[in-house]
């Protein structure tokens, strides 16, 4: 009869409300295991081994009556319902016992201090080890709390738990580990302690990323688990040949000499793969001028290192492909897509043998999520498997964002944020993917946008990426920042002086001698209505920008003598006739964003277009002049790239003037610091025109040199410290983007699209419960990202916004009706700000 209720209870101890404790405890560990035996890594066999036992211990806690009881009713709530904080000293117990059995401890103590830390944090953020997590060790309150746990797991489990565990482990039993505890608790939490503090004070990066690593492994495979997914999607094969070579065969079959140029790129970096040394050469470095085809040279390179390592190493790396920002990511995404999408029957070499119509029906094919994954906030979220040669859609859509947040993908284009923030961080959700950034061919496009304050660290994090996991960098940009000596990085283009020689499409005026707005706004109209050239004018803020392009409408408004607001077409774009007027910031709905740089790439007519930053670096644009607000170096240089970017229109043209408001302060103070600054004059120097083979490769290599030795790396150094410390909770201090202020999200109902998306979202927070609230808000995800901005303010403008209506019941999703659009949105400008609650330092 008791063996019978020992099954019995075996079979009703859960995990979740339904699955079984025993099959997630058998599940995770074996899956966590085959996550880590796919990597190719150090200590491969034994990290293996320390997942598995990290996942047969990780929900040890559940096994309690009071989580029982509170899976059958979640207001059963307590102290006593949470488990990681008793499962972690199991995970730490079974390893030890592991390590000291094996003869492995003096090589590998590490590991078990690792699995407390991993367990113990495995529904929470990893905090500071030594001041946050130590003490709990000590706590005696927390301590009675889990000696309770375990006089209540004793009482009514333990023969069932024991079963469990004969079943699932055969080094040590947990017996064992209740005698420990009960009878020497004091010992054993002592030694803990011990192996715990000597992880934080050996103050080895390398115990950082194994945190990480095993952490990323746990998260991963307890909600793949939990999810019902119980697998990593299958792996899907790219292919053998070349798809970069057909693709380019089939799309730019004229030749100029640009194309020639690019072509001699891209063969002279593809060739490179003969003598690269797979163990040495880690980090790679693809330096060109803008418009020489760094993407498919790029993308090329990398599917043929991917089959080199294959070859070579007995692996297939995956590929992460990262930009800085967001207008370049679908643009790149997109032409991955359509390259990888000759890998089916019909490649790129039958496509030249097709009706257009059924090329463009092949190139909208849609390219599985596990071949390929676009990942950053904005999003649809879906994910479409491809398994067994059949494309199958996960209809979930939590598991859908489980699977893209993990980045469960052969290849994925993601956005810095999501790259740096995934390796340097303490949060549960951005660790998740670390594990699938291991053994993969990272390409970081646009390098230069990295802020010279954290290279030191950057450079710190890749090194260990590539060299202790099995990774390869790839740096691609115009302007090489010094983030690595010279001895540590290859050059994938010996002969980039020949190229940079060759790119002489503009010439540069420089004036440094400071103009008011209200002169340049007049001067820029004059420019508009001498000549018939296309213009762009890139300002360092939105305050800035929205003046010249009211200024500018107006003006032309008066020469086509027509009414201003009558001219704006769907996409607020105004209408001259013959001539268009664009006005771009990160003011303007995403939406419409992405429709002016689609329209300023296909549209026949005239273009004036007065923008923000938002589009110096990689959007594929061209236009004949520029007029660029002094800004750093590398910024200047970028913007230049969309001017004559395929040397077709004669000379272009880059003005760069010192623009100052009306108290004569540079509008760049509001923008970029002193030392960038500084630099960019001095390295500028006395020049007034100068033309780009002469300016741009000296004048970067100059730039950075000066920012090297002048800037200073202690924010670097203070991060890099705190990970050697484990002061998991100190990598918030790493920010891409500088949190100034305070921003409000806010959606703007600037449509009947919109008013049904507000709608929907009304129905969902006052009908659904909290879960499945959640569930039906990601379903619209992408609608609501389309009609919402994200606006940096200062206290005047906050309280303004306060005064918006809410959306439902969230207090801080503001949004503005359609009866109110006129008063805080136009469609050409996009947010409309007071005057008196601008705050130009976060313009």
């Amino acid at each position: 009869m008791k063996l019978v209720k020992i099954m019995l209870f075996s079979c009703e101890l859960k995990s979740h409300p339904e699955k079984k404790l025993v099959d997630h405890l058998r599940n995770v560990a074996e899956l966590s295991n085959k996550i880590v035996n796919s990597k190719s890594i150090d200590d491969q066999k034994i990290f293996s081994e320390i997942t598995y036992i990290i996942g047969i211990s990780h929900d040890f806690g559940k096994s309690t009556t009071f989580f029982q009881r509170y899976i059958l009713d979640p207001d059963e709530k307590s102290k006593y319902t949470y488990h990681g904080f008793l499962s972690s000293f199991l995970g730490y117990y079974f390893v030890r016992s592991y390590l000291e059995g094996t003869g492995l401890w003096d090589e590998y103590w590490y590991l078990a201090p690792i699995t407390w830390i991993v367990i113990n944090k495995h529904h929470g953020n990893i905090e500071n080890i030594k001041y946050t997590e130590i003490p709990k060790i000590k706590d005696h309150l927390k301590i009675e709390t889990v000696m309770e746990q375990m006089r209540d797991v004793e009482s009514h489990y333990l023969n069932e738990m024991k079963v469990i565990y004969d079943d699932l482990w055969n080094y040590s039993s947990i017996t064992g580990f209740f005698d420990e505890f009960n009878f020497n608790a004091p010992v054993f939490r002592k030694g803990l302690y011990k192996d715990v503090k000597k992880l934080c004070r050996e103050k080895n990066i390398k115990y950082y990323f194994y945190i990480l690593f095993f952490y990323s492994v746990l998260l991963d495979a307890d909600k793949l688990d939990a999810s019902g997914l119980e697998r990593v999607p299958e792996k899907v094969e790219i292919s053998e040949g070349d798809l970069v070579d057909a693709y380019k065969s089939v799309k730019f079959k004229e030749e100029t000499k640009i194309n020639e140029l690019r072509e001699k790129a891209y063969t002279e970096v593809k060739s490179q793969l003969k003598t690269l040394n797979l163990n040495n050469d880690r980090i790679l470095s693809i330096n060109l001028p803008t418009g020489a085809g760094k993407t498919l040279t790029g993308f090329s390179f990398v599917l043929n290192l991917q089959n080199k390592v294959k070859d070579e190493k007995g692996f297939d790396p995956k590929i992460i492909y990262s930009l800085p920002f967001l207008s370049i990511i679908d643009q790149n995404s997109s032409i991955i897509s359509e390259i990888l999408d000759g890998r089916n029957k019909k490649g790129w070499n039958d496509l030249l043998k097709m009706k257009n119509e059924e090329t463009q029906s092949l190139l909208e094919k849609t390219t599985p999520s596990n071949l390929l994954l676009k990942h950053h906030h904005l999003i649809d979220i879906k994910y479409n498997e491809e398994r067994d040669n059949e494309l199958n859609i996960i209809e979930d859509i939590n598991n859908a964002l489980l699977l893209t947040e993990s980045w469960h993908s052969e290849i994925v284009v993601t956005t810095f944020i999501q790259f740096f923030y995934s390796i340097i961080t303490n949060k549960n959700k951005s660790a998740r993917k670390f594990h699938n950034i291991t053994n993969s061919i990272i390409v970081l496009d646009e390098i230069q946008a990295i802020p010279h304050k954290y290279w030191l660290l950057i450079n710190n994090m890749l090194k260990f990426l590539a060299y202790n996991f099995n990774c390869w960098v790839i740096l691609m940009t115009a302007t090489k920042p010094l983030i690595f000596e010279e001895k540590e990085i290859k050059e994938l283009v010996e002969n980039r002086n020949e190229y940079f020689e060759y790119f002489d499409r503009v010439d540069f005026n420089f004036d440094l001698t400071g103009t008011y707005l209200e002169d340049f706004k007049k001067n820029i109209f004059k420019t508009i209505i001498s000549n018939e050239k296309d213009v762009m004018i890139v300002l360092n803020t939105i305050k800035s920008s929205k003046e010249l392009y009211k200024y500018l409408k107006e003006n032309l408004s008066e020469i086509y003598s027509v009414d201003p607001e009558s001219i704006l077409d769907k996409d607020g774009i105004c209408n001259f006739g013959d001539l268009e007027l664009i006005n771009m910031t990160t003011h303007i709905l995403p939406k419409y964003r992405l429709n002016r740089i689609n329209r300023i790439k296909t549209d026949s007519k005239r273009k004036v277009i007065v923008t923000t930053q938002l589009v110096e670096a990689g959007v594929d644009i061209s236009v004949d002049i520029i007029y660029r607000d002094l800004a750093p170096l590398d910024s200047i240089i970028q913007t230049a790239g969309r001017c004559n970017r395929n040397d077709d229109s004669g000379r272009g043209i880059v003005n760069i003037v010192k623009l100052k408001n009306n108290n004569g302060v540079p509008f760049f103070s509001h923008v970029y610091g002193k030392i960038l600054m500084n630099a960019t004059e001095e390295v500028i120097g006395r020049r007034s025109k100068i033309s780009e083979k002469e300016f741009i490769k000296n004048a970067a290599d100059s730039y950075y040199l000066l920012i090297k030795e002048r800037g200073s790396v202690q924010d670097s150094r203070e991060i890099v410290d705190h990970l050697k410390n484990l002061e998991f909770s100190e990598t918030l201090k790493f920010q891409l983007i500088p949190n100034e202020g305070q921003t409000a999200s806010i959606f703007i109902e600037i449509d009947e699209k919109a008013r049904e998306v507000r709608e929907n979202i009304e129905t969902i927070q006052m009908n659904f419960k909290k879960f499945d609230k959640k569930n039906e808000l990601l379903k619209i995800k992408r609608y609501i990202n389309c009609f919402t901005l994200s606006i940096r303010c200062n206290k005047n403008l906050r309280d303004n916004i306060d005064g918006l209506s809410s959306i439902g019941d969230n207090t801080i999703f503001k949004y503005v009706p359609n009866n109110d659009l006129r008063k805080w949105y136009r469609l050409d400008i996009g947010f409309c700000i007071p005057e008196t609650d601008i705050d130009n330092r976060m313009l």
